[in-house]
């Protein structure tokens, strides 16, 4: 029998108050920024909306992992448009990973959700994944070499970010003085370099740290993962068989 297609309408006190799938990632945006990522539930965001879970998820998918993808969509949203690209592929990659570093020193609690875990990937993150295959494109890079070229240039730049911004001890102080205590114990002969320049290394270097990125920001270390990534790149691009 013919009939009219049924469509799902929003659960009752959802509609009322004008819940959104906007408003809804916004807001668990901001729980995670003020309690973490361990601390989040969908629960907890539905008293704080005041609804039922059942009506976020009608909103945003059938699971935890839909949210996760539109929050990590929703915070990298607007990074960066077709209109500010530049003439320079290079140009425009680092202006994108600087970009997408300052977006998680300012959410440093969601970092962890788009470096480390699938359920932060999906179509909200289809935008700034183009720009950077076109990028490629425009440097001469196609097909398998694209995709391991974008492998690289993500995975350098978000893991790195991920780990900057990686959970600190919860005493700073305690933590610093047995980081010094054991590295200072090492033997100079059997560890040259890292007793050497270890003095210059604390809190500036992964492994030797007590304070995570978002005390103290590893800047100069970040600009030369994502030149080198750049460069190396650039250097393929003029190889016999690509354009750039």
């Amino acid at each position: 029998m013919g009939g009219a297609k049924k469509t799902k309408q929003p659960l009752g006190r959802a509609a009322a108050i004008g819940l959104t799938k906007e408003k809804i990632v916004a807001e668990a945006i901001q729980m995670i920024d003020e309690n973490g990522l361990n601390s989040f539930s969908i629960r907890d965001l539905g008293r704080r909306l005041k609804v039922y879970p059942a009506a976020i998820y009608w909103h945003i998918g059938g699971s935890k992992s839909d949210l996760f993808s539109e929050i990590c969509g929703g915070v990298m949203a607007d990074l960066m448009t077709r209109d500010e690209v530049s003439d320079d592929w290079r140009d425009t990659l680092r202006d994108l990973f600087d970009r997408y570093r300052a977006r998680m020193h300012a959410h440093p609690h969601v970092a962890p959700m788009i470096g480390a875990q699938m359920r932060s990937n999906g179509a909200p993150n289809a935008p700034w994944v183009e720009i950077i295959l076109d990028a490629l494109h425009q440097g001469g890079l196609e097909g398998e070499e694209a995709i391991d070229a974008f492998n690289a240039l993500v995975g350098g730049a978000v893991g790195f970010t991920t780990m900057e911004l990686g959970g600190a001890p919860d005493s700073k102080e305690e933590w610093e003085q047995s980081l010094d205590e054991k590295m200072n114990a090492l033997s100079p002969e059997e560890y040259p370099h890292l007793t050497a320049l270890y003095p210059k290394m604390r809190n500036r270097a992964f492994v030797t740290r007590w304070k995570n990125g978002s005390e103290a920001p590893l800047d100069t270390g970040f600009r030369m993962l994502v030149d080198t990534l750049i460069e190396g790149l650039s250097a393929r691009s003029r190889k016999p068989g690509h354009e750039g």
